[in-house]
């Protein structure tokens, strides 16, 4: 980064400040923007006193150098933006030109097949005359521009030509030209019958030719050659009828009445079709037969039912005479023909029979008397039942046969309606189709005149201007089946898809990720930036600067060094605070490696664990043990044990040891302030390990007792209106902010947005074989 211009002449007026004069103003920079290279200073950060001596002394800024402000060299470009944001996200494109391709492959692949029939016709720019010359009426058909050449294509797209293509195909062949297509689809709804015939048909000239392809698409090969030739037939027959509408008014006539009397030969055939559906007539003189036999059986049971009626209704009134009279229904005929009655009657006259033997010779007690007599009271009582069951059942016998009887008439007077109503649709049937044989005649009569009268009036000089040059043939292809093509519109689609949906992303996308995220969005100077360390882990990444495993990272925290050390804010800055936005920025990492550079370059440095709540500098050094600031702070151990000696050479640690239920009492108890205050007269520099500004306020309780604050913010994690949120609320504590470390930078993305890891530097971070270097020298 360009080194601050510690010239004092660009500064702006200090401002008065009682008992706490230093911070001074932010100047004139971020008020007239970055064009001035952070204005004219970025402030006299401290023209007064700050704890006894000049804080900042000079001018922040970096001098006159064009930045982002207003005219600068370094103004956004917008389409710079988009290139950085397709960089970034780039495997985006990538899977969706993938998902696309897979997606238009396997519809591709799931499509019903379709097959395209293609006949080619010929426009003449003169319609051919046997009799030489051209008349008025020619004039109007003649190709000369072309206007006239599209009009004529226009023609062949007319609705009237469908109608007449609709009108030659049969039923069942026009309800399979329809049935794939009339439902359309979700955006189109059900489609009409010349909507389907439009959109299927294709009718398209061929460049700088008098010749047009006539196309039909259907996924049934030979009915797409069908209908093609139908068109073709059908464009060609309108022409011709067109020429004649204009130079034969009575053959025009002629055409109109014919047209009429198909329209009535068509509406006859539906009525008769009608007829025939609703009246059920398909075999009428069947069905008037059927009808008939039924009847002739309903009538024979209907006097059968009535001979049975009568029959009961004449025994009922018999029955009903001798209950009256009180003799035995029992001696009815009918009811003796009964089974059940005839055998309870014979077995009493036979029990009879046994008792009167019984009496001449047994007495009225004797067993076999007796049991006898109440064996034939037993018989009677049968006799009895069975008499009743058998009235009962005459009388039901006569209910059934009056229902049947009613349902018989019933179905009876049905049968003679039915046969009424197929006698009226018969005539009226017959009527239909003397009328359709009738115009039919006289349609086949019209049609040869008007054939003869188109004879005559085209061997005297008229004729059609279009010939059928090619019949319709059919590719063996379907037209819908190229795998090649759907991949290409797959990929292109997946491309322009994921283009656009990085470029909505990356402009609502307000995460920090540049120098110019920082300096615009949170209006802070960018100390510098460290890229993400993957090499190392545990005490060798908390103490990156004392090995060269990952050099880049290394050099990164060391550019940073060198730009605290070139600022004249820092040079009497001895109390850092570290902090940031969220956890898991990186605070700790930068903190413990800026001390150990501070402390290699022969400095007394300390690093303070501040986070009491979530503490990091101890697990991340390798700390086991339990003592540190916690202990002390409970009178378990004095400061001098709490502080871990020589953690490197001149860099001493102070952990938290157990984390604290009551952070803030401890950040705001005397005695913490008081340590700070100690531990600054023991120490050149100390380094503060706060907790994150968006999480927890306890970094706000420690500035007090602080130089500087260095603000982290990890690459490509914070929103901008977060951080800025915090950063506000350390200025309105006053706080003197030194600038932002963005950290875990992405290597592949930093020279995009920054001018820092470029490939050509990176010889400067591995080392060179001998060989290499004698040889760069022998260059040189």
């Amino acid at each position: 980064m360009p080194t601050p211009d510690p010239s004092s002449d660009n500064r702006p007026p200090e401002p008065s400040r009682e008992g706490n004069p230093g911070y001074g103003s932010y100047g004139q920079g971020y008020g007239q923007g970055y064009g001035q290279g952070y204005g004219q200073g970025y402030g006299a950060y401290g023209a007064g006193n700050y704890r006894g001596g000049n804080y900042g002394g000079g001018n922040y800024g970096y001098g006159n150098n064009p930045g982002y402000g207003k005219g600068g060299a370094g103004e956004s470009n917008p389409i710079q933006n988009y290139l950085l944001m397709l960089k970034e996200r780039y495997w985006w494109i990538l899977l969706a030109s993938l998902v696309f391709l897979t997606l238009s492959l396997l519809n591709t692949y799931n499509v019903v097949p379709e097959y395209r029939a293609t006949g080619r016709l010929r426009v003449f720019r003169l319609s051919p005359n046997i009799n030489g010359g051209s008349s008025a009426a020619d004039d109007n058909f003649k190709i000369v521009s072309n206007d006239d050449f599209f009009t004529a294509i226009e023609a062949m797209r007319s609705a009237n030509i469908i109608e007449g293509v609709s009108k030659r195909l049969t039923v069942a062949e026009r309800k399979q030209v329809l049935e794939p297509y009339q439902g359309g689809n979700i955006f189109s709804g059900p489609l009409t019958e010349q909507e389907v015939f439009a959109r299927q048909r294709g009718i398209n000239p061929q460049r700088q030719t008098l010749v047009i392809n006539v196309d039909f698409t259907h996924p049934n090969r030979d009915l797409a050659r069908q209908v093609a030739r139908l068109f073709c037939e059908s464009i060609k027959k309108n022409s011709e009828d067109d020429r004649l509408m204009v130079t034969n008014p009575l053959i025009e006539k002629a055409r109109i009445e014919i047209e009429t009397l198909e329209d009535k030969v068509r509406r006859l055939n539906e009525q008769k079709n009608g007829l025939i559906k609703n009246q059920k007539l398909l075999s009428i003189a069947k069905d008037t037969n059927t009808l008939t036999a039924e009847r002739s059986v309903l009538v024979r049971d209907r006097e059968e039912t009535r001979k049975q009626i009568d029959e009961n209704e004449i025994l009922v009134l018999v029955i009903a005479s001798y209950e009256s009279e009180g003799r035995p229904v029992g001696d009815i005929p009918q009811i003796r023909a009964d089974n059940d009655v005839a055998a309870a009657q014979t077995a009493i006259s036979g029990s009879k029979i046994r008792v009167s033997q019984m009496t001449e010779t047994y007495t009225d007690q004797h067993p076999k008397l007796v049991a006898e007599r109440e064996a034939l009271k037993q018989l009677e009582r049968q006799l009895k039942e069975a008499t009743t069951q058998a009235i009962k059942s005459r009388r039901s016998s006569l209910d059934n046969a009056k229902a049947r009887h009613e349902a018989i008439l019933r179905n009876l007077l049905a049968k003679e309606e039915e046969i009424s109503r197929l006698q009226a649709a018969n005539v009226d049937l017959e009527r239909v189709d003397k009328e359709i044989r009738a115009s039919e005649e006289f349609l086949g009569r019209m049609k040869l005149s008007y054939e003869d009268a188109k004879l005559r009036s085209s061997t005297s000089g008229t004729s059609t201007s279009i010939s059928i040059l090619d019949a319709p043939s059919v590719s063996d292809k379907p037209i819908n089946k190229n795998y090649y093509f759907s991949a290409l519109v797959g990929i292109g689609s997946g491309l322009l898809f994921g283009v656009v949906l990085i470029i909505v992303i990356g402009t609502l996308d307000d995460r920090i990720k540049s120098a110019k995220d920082v300096e615009g969005s949170l209006g802070l100077p960018l100390i510098g930036t460290i890229p993400r360390a993957t090499v190392t882990s545990g005490p060798d990444r908390a103490l990156l600067a004392r090995q060269d495993k990952d050099r880049i990272a290394t050099e990164a925290v060391r550019s940073i060094y060198s730009a605290l050390k070139v600022n004249p804010a820092v040079s009497k800055t001895r109390v850092f605070l570290v902090t940031s936005t969220r956890p898991s920025e990186g605070k700790t990492f930068v903190a413990t490696n800026l001390a150990l550079l501070f402390a290699q370059h022969s400095e007394r440095v300390l690093v303070i664990d501040a986070d009491l709540r979530l503490p990091n500098v101890g697990p991340s050094l390798g700390f086991t043990g339990d003592g540190g600031l916690s202990k002390w702070f409970n009178a378990e151990m004095t400061l001098d044990d709490a502080i871990v000696r020589d953690v490197a050479p001149g860099l001493d640690v102070l952990p938290v040891g157990l984390s604290c239920k009551n952070p803030t009492q401890v950040i705001n108890n005397p005695k913490f302030l008081a340590m700070i205050e100690e531990l600054r007269g023991r120490y050149d520099r100390i380094f503060i390990d706060s907790p994150p500004i968006g999480a927890v306020s306890d970094a706000l309780h420690i500035l007090p007792k602080t130089d500087g604050v260095i603000y982290v913010v990890r690459y490509n994690v914070v929103n901008a209106r977060n951080a800025v949120s915090c950063i506000s609320r350390l200025r309105d504590a006053h706080a003197p902010i030194l600038g932002v470390v963005l950290n875990s930078m992405s290597i592949r993305m930093a020279s995009a947005y920054t001018d820092t890891y470029d490939s050509s530097y990176r010889k400067y971070y591995v080392d060179e074989p001998r060989g290499a270097t004698d040889s760069d020298s022998a260059k040189s």
